[in-house]
């Protein structure tokens, strides 16, 4: 190995680890769990125009997580995996009522995660 290469080693290896590694250091899984539905449910809102609930989960996260960017790439993530799971499967839009329920239910979830 020359020179060059040692230098850049740590660099590709720092960009290799999965954003997942930052998450678990930053919460529980329990915790994640609870990040990871409000992503789904934000997914499926985008694919639905749904964008009361989209504000409602983007607020309750804003309340209740600390302010690590780990948690916020976490939610992004899992949000662009149900975006596209919920595109490439064709799925229908459920309805509005039952879609908010999920969603109330989702942050009920969350914020007693956090308050722990």
């Amino acid at each position: 190995m020359n020179y060059k290469t040692l230098l850049f080693l740590p660099f590709f290896i720092l960009l290799s680890i999965s954003p997942g590694a930052f998450a678990a250091q930053a919460a529980s899984d329990s915790q994640l769990n609870s990040i990871a539905e409000l992503g789904r449910l934000n997914g499926v809102a985008l694919q639905c125009s749904y964008t009361t609930q989209m504000q409602q989960i983007k607020q309750a996260l804003v309340l209740n997580l600390p302010k690590q960017r780990a948690l916020g790439e976490w939610f992004e993530n899992k949000t662009n995996d149900s975006f596209m799971a919920f595109m490439t499967s064709n799925a229908s839009c459920p309805s509005a009522v039952d879609f908010m329920q999920e969603v109330n239910a989702a942050i009920i979830t969350l914020e007693s995660e956090f308050k722990k």
